[in-house]
């Protein structure tokens, strides 16, 4: 036990008033030095707590020892507690551990109080210790981790210890290291809750978890104790408990306020002195706490017992992975935190790769030459590891976000600089080749080409003897190209680090499951759902070691699920997400990341199937949980909520929609600016949203305006974000019906498009659809199918005939054969759409009846009620014969359409027969 006088200890243990009477003392009399408690003299007082006192006694049989002895005065024990008490004496005295202070004997005063008799400790307590010590961040989390390790072993030995603090945490230093231990088992005994009332609350109230304090003792668990180690930790950050202005509780509810939260309210000199003792400067403690730390403090200190680390051991072990720079359990999966990780522990090694991802930064010229050049100052690297990892964090993340398609625009702007210079009468030619070719797919191919494959060769050449260390390099350039849109190269790279991993550490490790479930992800990003399938489904195959409800199993199944979305069967990926989430929630609570991942992507396939309300339903009671899980400007939480308004717009409410469109407006107005690119792309929404609502038109059109003025300016002329602003511009006026000032905008796009992009990349295709459809919208019938006659087969070929897009040529092609009067064309355009639609999305799919809707209307009125007759038969009588509980959203819209026009028919030919 401390020699400090525990009168002083602000924290020093207490029992909570109840409803329950408590029973008085027989009195305030301490023992007095020299008097005895069976074996033991005592010497000193040491202080008193609502427990009762801690002396310093002399133990004087069968050795002699001095021991710190804990004499508890709250309740005398009766003799059924007496026999309860033995067996918790031999309980306790069973604990060895360094990290816990030994208790020698238990017994009971003459009139039934019991006394513990344990290790003397010379120290302070922990929060004391590394104050006075200055220790850094690194030799706190170090003295935290024997602590949980210590806390462990006693809850393998059945002991939950109840009241852990930094006062009953003593550390001293042993032969120069500081070495913590555990005191004050006194109050975790079964034999003590029982004896007092069970509504009785014994802890320290800063510290206890909000079961332990709610009065019912058969809710605390291990748990309990892993909560105050959080608020432990959170002390040991930030200097303060998170009591302290921090938390607050209602009912079933709490706020707490982060320790980089807790940082940011001190006064800049307090917040920069407590980085300076940890060793930090005050930007990178915050970094630290923001990006680590804060979630481990989170994870310990949920006011859910189930949402905790489930052990003292796991938050050790996320401690541990928090010091070897591996990634932490507690931090959300996302995108660059584990090759950030990767890059932080192998330091010096990984400055080779950090030169040849910096190669982009520095220019597509430049050689690997300082990637030698880099290991062979490696030593060098070692002793600047912190800004070494600034900027590979920063190169790794520079490289993910580069934007292909304005690099593109840049590097044909820049060949038309060059030839203008040097020889100006070259520009048509100039002009003519990049008519005919994509410079965002230059950009990229060069990018991989200089860049990526050739850091893959010094990787392969440099590291060819510690494949472990090339396989994690390979795998973070395999993210870059899975973010720069080259997800079938990424694929082959997953692959190759998979079966390095495999080979190495066998198919059932996690880092092998996780480079398959990545090499899954990126073949659906490359449109090979049967390839994905396959792997992932072999991959689940080897993960039945881990739990049903571990992150990266339920992230696995979640892929497999949207492999078979894309391969057509969506009911059934609907069946597997609606299961996978009830399993993840039974395990891991609603509320958790994967839990929301599966209700995220179940919410997207229910609107794949038509059933919007149902998908919308989900999203509604989804995005409150983003918000306050991670914040309402956390990037998944602006994600879900564009998602949430698209899906009521495809609902029908507008209105609703708007509001949170605007709400969403208004935060990227603020954290960004309003004419951000990220801000103008939510207002070009907004635009969207409010072309769809009656009366809103002219508001419409005057946000249009402005952002396309606006990523003019701020983007340039030809940036694609300018030029997808100019066609929505474009079909707003197409629905007020100026097409003469849609065809001109449709026209400067394509051409723009054209010389950017390419005349055969799939955004230009799409513009000249559009215009296609303008043209025949217009009355220019002959001027639309001569257009079609170029850009349908380029539509295909480009978009394939899954595309929406592709299928709508053949629409605007019929509608136009029919108003010139060719019905032969516009039949086999109608027969041509129908047989694609019925072979990709089956007879009864909404776009496919809507089909045969269009064509039984030509049909009936040229004459061929027969052909009508059939392709109604086929298409539409079946679909209307369904029961309405098993249609989708688009189905019962379908439905309601063919009805009121079958109504509208009847009654005009009523009229008409009078």
């Amino acid at each position: 036990m401390a020699t400090q006088d525990t009168q002083d200890d602000p924290d020093r243990t207490r029992q909570l008033a109840t409803r329950a009477a408590v029973a008085a003392r027989d009195g305030d009399d301490t023992l007095s030095p020299g008097a005895r408690l069976g074996r033991y003299r005592i010497e000193a007082l040491l202080g008193r707590g609502g427990m009762g006192e801690v002396y310093r006694a002399e133990q004087l049989e069968p050795v002699r020892r001095t021991v710190a002895l804990k004499l508890l005065r709250s309740r005398r024990l009766n003799a059924r507690h007496l026999a309860h008490f033995e067996v918790e004496r031999q309980l306790l005295a069973q604990m060895r551990h360094p990290a816990i202070a030994q208790i020698y004997d238990a017994d009971t005063t003459a009139d039934g109080f019991p006394f513990f008799a344990m290790e003397y400790i010379e120290g302070s307590p922990l929060t004391r210790f590394c104050a006075e010590h200055e220790l850094t961040l690194r030799q706190r989390i170090e003295l935290l981790v024997r602590v949980c390790e210590g806390v462990q072993h006693a809850h393998q030995k059945g002991v939950i210890h109840r009241d852990l603090k930094p006062g009953n945490i003593l550390v001293d230093r042993i032969d120069g290291r500081a070495l913590p231990k555990i005191i004050d088992f006194g109050i975790a005994t079964a034999s003590l809750a029982d004896a007092m009332d069970p509504r009785e609350v014994a802890g320290t109230p800063e510290y206890m978890s909000p079961e332990q304090a709610a009065a019912d003792q058969a809710l605390v668990d291990t748990r309990s104790d892993v909560y105050s180690l959080g608020v432990v930790l959170y002390e040991l950050l930030t200097g303060r408990r998170p009591g302290v202005g921090g938390e607050t509780v209602t009912g079933n509810a709490h706020t707490l306020r982060l320790p980089s939260e807790q940082l940011s309210t001190l006064p800049p000199d307090a917040a920069g002195r407590i980085a300076r003792v940890q060793g930090l400067s005050l930007p990178h403690m915050r970094r630290t706490l923001r990006r680590e730390l804060d979630w481990v403090v989170l994870k310990a200190m949920r006011h859910d017992r189930a949402d905790r680390y489930d052990s003292a051991a796991a938050l050790a072990d996320d401690l541990r992975r928090f010091l070897d720079g591996q990634p932490l359990q507690a931090v959300p999966a996302r995108r660059g935190y584990v090759a950030g990780k990767f890059v932080r522990r192998h330091r010096g090694a990984l400055l080779a790769a950090s030169v040849a991802l910096a190669a982009l930064l520095g220019g597509l010229g430049l050689s690997l030459y300082g990637l030698s050049q880099a290991r062979a100052q490696r030593v060098i690297a070692e002793q600047r590891s912190a800004e070494l990892e600034k900027v590979a964090a920063f190169q790794q993340s520079m490289l993910q976000g580069v934007d292909i398609e304005a690099m593109g625009v840049g590097l044909a702007d820049g060949l038309r600089r060059q030839v203008a210079q040097a020889r100006p009468e070259d520009g048509p030619k100039l002009e003519a080749a990049l008519a005919h070719a994509s410079p965002p797919d230059l950009a990229r191919e060069m990018i991989d080409r200089h860049v990526l494959t050739g850091a893959q060769q010094a990787i392969e050449r440099d590291f060819h003897d510690e494949p472990m260390l090339s396989a994690d390099l390979r795998e973070s350039v395999a993210r870059v190209r899975v973010a720069l849109g080259m997800s079938d190269k990424a694929a082959i790279d997953f692959t190759e680090v998979a079966d390095r991993r495999e080979k190495r550490l066998g198919a059932a490790d996690p880092s092998t499951l996780r480079a398959r479930q990545e090499q899954g992800d990126a073949l659906l990003a490359a449109d090979q759902p049967e390839a994905a399938r396959r792997v992932l489904e072999a991959t689940l195959a080897h993960a039945t070691a881990l739990p049903d409800a571990d992150p990266l199993r339920i992230r696995l199944e979640l892929s497999r699920s949207e492999a078979i979305s894309r391969l057509g069967d969506r009911r059934r990926a609907l069946d597997l997400q609606q299961a996978l989430h009830r399993r993840s929630v039974d395990a891991r609570g609603e509320r958790d990341l994967s839990s929301m991942e599966v209700l995220n992507r179940l919410a997207s396939t229910l609107v794949d199937l038509g059933e919007i309300k149902a998908g919308r339903a989900h999203m509604e009671r989804l995005l409150p949980m983003y918000k306050t899980l991670l914040g309402p400007e956390h990037a998944d939480t602006l994600a879900a909520t564009a998602q949430l308004v698209a899906m009521r717009t495809q609902s029908g409410d507008l209105e609703q929609a708007l509001a949170l469109q605007r709400e969403l407006v208004g935060i990227q107005s603020r954290r960004l600016g309003r004419e951000h690119p990220l801000t103008l792309m939510a207002r070009g929404y907004m635009v969207n949203v409010l072309a769809n609502m009656r009366g809103r038109a002219e508001e419409a059109l005057s946000e249009a305006k402005a952002v396309v003025e606006a990523r003019g300016r701020v983007l340039g002329a030809d940036n694609p974000q300018t030029l997808r602003a100019q066609l929505s511009l474009a079909t707003l006026y197409a629905r007020l019906h100026r097409y003469h000032q849609t065809l001109a905008l449709e026209q400067k796009v394509i051409a723009a498009r054209t010389r950017v992009l390419g005349p055969r990349h799939p955004d230009t295709v799409f513009a000249l659809v559009n215009h296609a459809g303008t043209l025949q919208n217009d009355g220019q019938h002959q001027a639309a199918l001569a257009l079609l006659q170029r850009v349908q087969p380029l539509a295909f070929e480009v978009l394939g005939e899954q595309h929406r897009q592709a299928q709508v040529t053949l629409m605007i092609r019929g509608d136009a054969a029919w108003d010139i009067g060719d019905q032969s064309a516009a039949f086999a355009s109608y027969r041509e759409l129908l047989d694609i639609r019925r072979r990709l999305l089956g007879p009864q799919h909404a776009d496919t009846v809507r089909a045969a809707w269009e064509f039984e209307g030509i049909l009936i009125e040229a004459g061929k009620r027969d052909e009508a007759l059939q392709v109604s038969q086929e298409y539409i009588e079946p679909l209307l014969r369904m029961p309405p509980d098993g249609l989708g959203e688009a189905q019962r819209n379908m439905v309601s359409a063919i009805h009121e026009q079958r109504q509208e028919d009847g009654a005009v030919a009523t009229a008409a027969s009078h």
